[in-house]
């Protein structure tokens, strides 16, 4: 194996290692639910506590209610999400109802932080263009400059 092929090798691992992997989510096993769990009636529930701790457990949904340690909350089908298949509930501890983010008005108060990111990103392209086509003519100037006093 010449140098070059070697080069060519090592380059290819570099590059390939650069590249961040993103990881998919896992529920964790105590909040997994089986399929023969899930045909009994038993969904995963995320539960946000009061101190904004989150918790994964599977429950029965009895009579539209599902029971958190001491504590009731009403479910009903549209507040049952999925994931790959399987019913997901988001409640928080101290609400009597899941959290449900279709429901509600729309929020704008976050449109500020957007429009400028995408402000941002929009100018942070064009700096890109414009670094490269400055230092692109002033290479063709130098070029022409150099020509015209050597006499080429």
């Amino acid at each position: 194996m010449g140098i070059k092929e070697r080069l060519d090798k090592l380059e290819a691992q570099v590059d390939g290692s650069t590249k961040a992997k993103v990881k998919k989510m896992k529920i964790p096993a105590k909040g997994k639910v089986s399929n023969m769990k899930m045909r009994k009636g038993y969904a995963t529930v995320i539960t946000l506590g009061e101190n904004k701790n989150v918790d994964f457990r599977r429950e029965i949904i009895t009579d539209g209610t599902i029971k958190l340690n001491d504590t009731f909350h009403a479910v009903e089908g549209e507040d049952v999400f999925f994931y790959k298949g399987k019913p997901v509930i988001i409640q928080c501890k101290n609400k009597l109802n899941p959290y449900n983010p279709f429901k509600g008005k729309h929020e704008t108060y976050g449109q500020k932080y957007v429009m400028a990111r995408m402000e941002g990103d929009k100018l942070s392209l064009r700096k890109k263009f414009g670094w490269g086509l400055s230092i692109g003519v002033i290479a063709i100037i130098a070029i022409i400059g150099y020509s015209v006093l050597t006499g080429a």
